[in-house]
């Protein structure tokens, strides 16, 4: 890097050449006053605020573009300078009006701090009456007062160059020039995404967060997590502390993931932790206080508040009784991907030493237990290899299939759009619709649902055929490779094209641009897992990584975006019925010894069943009694009307929860846990970061974090029953007095933890494992040099139509997944006002072609019917779908698409086919 020396208020400096003056001032600790500049924003040098004299100079210059040069010297304040500045700032608030709504909001105006800098007094100085109404746009979540806009253009660049999104624009001209929505229309018809990074960069509050805009300054603000997707984005908590109240989020600069940005789930969807459905104190149904029997007529009765030593007793007597009564597998838990490491390493340990079963299981089933199966058969590791950042900054080209990335992982995909616009990386996208990201892709390559396979066979074909393979990556670091390549020979592009009704011309200009941009990282979610050959379907994706020798290197790698905000590290810490902490497996001798040895217990080193086995088996008898912990299967697993018949044979059933849920119809406990602003802990996110949690408010009511539940919960079982426990061994005993210490025990006992800490954390290290050791920096890139496994194994991969295939009563296609404004199975953004005022109601997603065939003229409802049940929802007539396609959600009970789903597995990891069901749509008309 060239250097230049430079003088900057008789400071000699040496810089950078390309730096700017403002930058250089910055990194010499001078401050230069600004505000249309922000340091993560393309400099813009219109406010001119940050003049400075350069010697030989006719003119003062914007230091914010102006770059330095060699032998250059500076002047940053002068009389003329201050006076200059002190005439620009009294001509700003000249046009400035503020109502005083947020005069003691807490946040930051850079303005009339700048006035008050200069000696001038904004309330004096500013224009007397507002020249636009106050909050003049709808939108739920952003304040717009254009009475405090000064055209600094910070909201512009904040949306096109953070966000992708291009909402804002200038309209009129001279003294009426203002910022405007699109083409002078609301923020939502301009089709903002209400992420609120403008409001994060606005230096007025002209934009401003409309739910806490009069909400006051904060007692406390506290850094944490957010508890949404897996991207693990960081921001602050701003407290009232008389109220114990979240009054609101704000950007974190230094967060690693995200920076100042965030979605509008993580900025806004906040409020469901006050909502007042909260779960505040123990209820059990009367039965049991009563010593009866559960009602027979399938009815549990009503439930009784009671308090936790009686709740805690009664689940601990319950659960003791079945694991003695019928053995240890009679019992199941579910643990959480919403919760902590240290809670899921607790229920796992629950589940593993204290019942003595190893029918543990989450969400992760659901979502990723297919990458977790087919990334370990083929490098011996199931996790993201790279980071997002390092995807974003250096990707050539990137592949998504499977991942609607802007909706269901929202920051990255703006990172993703960014990599784009910014870098002119190549993005290919295969999905069966026309998802927003496609807007910004070279390529979308629209297959038919289930033909994945089929597709990236037929890509590999073609690259192979080509020469445009790493041949020495191959020879290097892989084996199997030429049974691979002989099963390609029977994916020829027409063959391909017939199977997925991708056209041959657009499957060469794929493997084209796969086979000349390097690196290319591929990213994929729930599209390429949940079906009957998920594994196969991950597989294949790593064949294509190996076979262009995009592994181990930035920039490349398998990006697989986990869904939950911990389920990652709920896999890490042992939620599987397969594996303790560390994927340590349970059926290994060294394993098993090492942890009976740790907990002073007989282990199991039977597999356990997962959660598409449990229910089932409960539905037979086999599975008596089960504890479920944040986890709503009602919602979440398919053919509900199946779960529900399962739950209710159920003899017992204890649930951990922060709200009532469709679950909660079937439990006979339920034990108000909390959300992740009333606890301490960690989440690991979908690129293996640990990362803080941090307690904000006080626990809401009679709640109590969910580690003290499961520690008490255990305590009260192991001094019942038969299990017998060694009390001398190191980690027997539960009595652990925070979540640091669990976090110890992790580290003990989990390799790829070992370096992990709280304190190494606080310190404000970012670890994302495998963390060898206290001194070990941690691992951004997985399998430099070398695989897990050692080389990696390319398996040759078959296409296999989907279980269900359309006939004529059920003719068109069904395929589920999530939508921005919601999560999961919609309980805490269901219970979000701003959230639900943007997505109120379930839509299905029909083509406007097949709209006219079933007869939707005017008709707003259709009908969907599969071989498990129907449904009722609202149209939304698009051509995001294919004709024969149609879309829905699972975030709303009363129009669940798992209500259609079918629970054909995939035989190696237990993950039911949502992606593919026949179904039947017909126009519902209304009374």
């Amino acid at each position: 890097m060239s250097m230049v020396k430079i003088i900057i208020d008789g400071k000699k400096l040496e810089v950078p050449e390309g730096m700017t003056v403002l930058e250089a001032a910055a990194q010499a600790g001078i401050t230069i006053p600004t505000l249309c500049y922000h340091k993560d924003l393309s400099p813009h040098g219109g406010c001119r605020l940050c003049v400075v004299e350069v010697k030989g100079a006719r003119t003062s210059l914007a230091s914010c573009t102006l770059p330095v040069s060699d032998g250059m010297e500076v002047t940053t304040e002068s009389p003329a300078l201050r006076e200059s500045r002190r005439t620009i700032l009294q001509l700003l608030l000249s046009t400035y009006h503020d109502a005083g709504y947020a005069s003691k909001d807490g946040h930051f105006n850079e303005l009339e701090h700048w006035a008050r800098a200069y000696d001038l007094d904004p309330a004096s100085l500013m224009a007397r009456a507002p020249r636009y109404p106050i909050n003049s746009d709808p939108n739920p979540f952003v304040w717009v007062d254009l009475n405090k806009c000064i055209l600094c253009g910070r909201c512009i660049r904040a949306c096109a160059e953070v966000q992708g999104r291009f909402v804002w624009g200038l309209s009129e001209r001279g003294y009426d020039t203002r910022i405007v929505a699109g083409m002078d229309e609301t923020m939502l018809e301009a089709r903002c995404e209400s992420c609120g990074a403008c409001v994060a960069y606005c230096p007025t509050g002209a934009l401003d967060n409309k739910p806490s805009v009069s909400a006051g300054a904060p007692d406390k603000v506290v850094t944490t997590t957010c508890a949404y997707c897996g991207v693990g984005c960081q921001f602050d908590l701003h407290i009232n502390t008389k109220e114990n109240r979240i009054i609101r989020v704000v950007s974190n600069p230094n967060a690693p993931v995200n920076g100042m940005h965030l979605c509008v789930k993580g900025r806004y969807g906040y409020d469901y932790i006050h909502h007042p459905d909260r779960l505040l104190k123990p209820k059990v149904r009367a039965y049991l206080l009563k010593g009866e029997k559960r009602p027979a007529n399938g009815d549990r009765g009503p439930w009784v508040e009671v308090d936790w030593e009686t709740a805690l007793d009664i689940v601990a007597r319950k659960l003791a009784e079945t694991r003695d009564t019928y053995g240890p597998d009679s019992v199941g838990i579910l643990t959480s991907a919403k919760c902590t490491n240290e809670e899921n390493y607790l229920m796992n340990k629950l589940a593993r030493q204290v019942i003595g079963t190893n029918n543990i299981d989450h969400c992760a089933r659901l979502c990723h237990s297919s990458t977790v199966a087919g990334l370990a058969m083929a490098y011996g590791s199931g996790a993201m290899s790279n980071s997002m950042k390092d995807v974003a900054e250096k990707a050539a080209a990137i592949f998504i299939i499977g991942s609607n990335t802007t909706e269901q992982h929202p920051v990255f995909g703006a990172m993703i759009r960014q990599a784009v616009l910014k870098r002119g990386a190549k993005l290919i996208v295969a999905d069966p619709r026309r998802i927003d990201i496609t807007e910004f892709a070279t390529l979308h390559l629209q297959q038919r649902p289930g033909t994945d396979i089929a597709l990236l066979n037929g890509l590999m074909h073609i690259i192979v055929q080509n020469g445009w393979e790493d041949k020495a990556f191959i020879v290097e670091r892989t084996e199997n490779y030429d049974a691979f390549v002989e099963n390609l020979r029977d994916y020829t592009p027409e063959r391909v094209a017939a199977i997925t009704g991708v056209p041959v011309e657009q499957l060469y200009q794929a493997a084209e641009i796969m086979g000349k941009y390097h690196p290319m990282a591929v990213i994929w979610a729930m599209g390429i897992t949940q079906h009957i050959v998920g594994v196969q379907n991950v597989l294949t994706l790593a064949n294509l990584q190996m076979l262009l020798g995009n592994m181990g290197i930035p920039g490349g790698g398998v990006n697989p975006l986990r869904g939950q905000n911990n389920v990652q590290g709920a896999c890490d810490m042992g939620g599987l019925p397969d594996v303790y902490p560390g994927y340590q497996r349970v059926t290994a001798e060294e394993a098993r010894l090492k942890f009976e040895q740790a907990w002073g217990a007989s282990l199991s080193d039977k597999v356990g069943l997962a959660v598409t086995e449990m229910i089932p088996a409960a539905g037979e008898g086999k599975i008596k009694a089960m504890y479920i912990l944040g986890e709503n299967p009602v919602m979440s697993d398919p053919d509900t009307n199946h779960v529900r018949h399962c739950l209710e044979r159920l003899e017992f059933l204890a649930l951990q929860e922060i709200f009532p849920s469709e679950t909660s119809v079937y439990a006979d406990v339920l034990l108000p846990g909390v959300s992740f602003a009333e606890k301490d802990g960690t989440f690991t996110n979908t690129e293996r970061r640990i990362q803080r949690v941090r307690q904000a408010i006080r626990p809401l009511g009679d709640a109590r974090p969910d580690w003290i539940i499961i520690r008490d919960l255990a305590q009260r079982i192991m001094s019942q029953g038969q299990r017998k426990i060694n009390p001398e061994a190191p980690f027997a005993d539960w009595n652990y007095t925070d979540t640091a210490q669990i976090m110890d025990e992790v580290a003990a006992l989990t390799p790829i933890y070992a370096g992990v800490s709280h304190a190494r954390l606080e310190a404000g290290e970012s670890l994302q494992w495998p963390v060898r050791g206290k001194d070990h920096p941690g691992t951004p890139i997985l399998h430099v040099g070398q695989f897990t496994r050692g080389k990696g194994k390319f398996h040759p991969t078959v296409h296999v139509p989907p279980a269900e295939q359309p006939d004529k009563d059920y003719p068109m296609v069904l395929t589920t997944g999530r939508v921005l404004y919601h999560w999961h199975g919609g309980e805490m953004t269901r219970r979000s006002k701003g959230l639900l005022e943007v997505y109120d109601r379930p839509l299905i997603e029909i083509s406007p072609e097949d709209a006219q065939r079933i007869g939707l003229n005017g008709v707003r409802y259709v009908k969907v019917t599969s071989r498990r049940g129907s449904i009722v929802a609202e149209a939304w007539i698009t051509d995001r779908v294919p004709p024969g396609l149609v879309y829905g959600n699972f975030h709303f009970p009363e129009a669940s698409v798992n209500e259609l789903t079918l629970a054909a597995l995939d035989p190696i990891s237990k993950i039911p086919e949502y992606k593919v069901a026949a179904v039947r749509v017909e126009a519902y008309h209304t009374t």
